[in-house]
């Protein structure tokens, strides 16, 4: 395991109930952080961030139950993470900002695939659209 596929584990470990509430009550703010990428010139990580997003919403509003349930929480991670202000790497440095919220979403993406296969299967989407 990777050193960041370990930050990703512990993170997605590290979700609560209560941060799971308040992710549902700001998904607006999150859809918009996300939504805002493109015009950056991140529209691969616009398109999985968007696609964690809606598996975590599709999951929260019960219209798809999860087998791996680690799942959820690391996909609720990967969003905060890409979200939040403070990076390992500042968003704000050209070029190389946005390297560790791709890898913090592409790890997700890896670490679950067999999950979000299915969940693509069920959805009607396509796998390899997101999938590196």
């Amino acid at each position: 395991m990777t050193t960041i596929q370990e930050y990703v584990v512990s993170g997605g470990q590290a979700v609560t109930a209560g941060e799971v509430d308040a992710f549902r009550r700001h998904f607006a703010a999150y859809k918009l952080k996300i939504e805002l990428l493109e015009g950056i010139g991140q529209s691969v990580l616009r398109e999985r961030a968007s696609f964690l997003i809606r598996f975590v919403e599709d999951v929260l509003d019960g219209e798809y139950d999860p087998t791996d349930f680690a799942a959820l929480p690391e996909a609720i991670f990967a969003v905060k993470y890409l979200a939040k202000g403070i990076d390992i790497i500042p968003d704000s440095l050209p070029d190389v900002g946005y390297t560790d919220d791709n890898a913090v979403v592409a790890s997700v993406i890896s670490g679950h695939q067999k999950e979000f296969e299915a969940y693509c299967t069920a959805s009607g989407l396509l796998f390899s659209a997101i999938a590196e």
